[in-house]
């Protein structure tokens, strides 16, 4: 199943092959809102901050506790 598709149905909207397109461009995200996968993030804290230090910039540390899908 789409994830237009999906949306569609929990928004109450019926897809058909008229408007199958445009929903599905209100859901992908554009060029534009894609543009952060091109920054060449590190995974592990040491690479970074011996980037940083190298470059003399900031460190950016995302940090959460559980997985971003799960409930509450």
């Amino acid at each position: 199943m789409s994830a237009a598709l999906i949306v569609a149905l929990l928004l109450g909207q019926t897809v058909t092959d008229r408007n199958y397109d445009e929903l599905r461009a209100q859901i992908v995200p554009s060029a534009e809102e894609r543009r952060w996968l091109e920054i060449p993030w590190h995974v592990t804290l040491g690479a970074a901050v011996a980037e940083a230090r190298r470059l003399d910039r900031p460190v950016l540390l995302y940090a959460m506790n559980g997985h971003p899908l799960a409930s509450c």
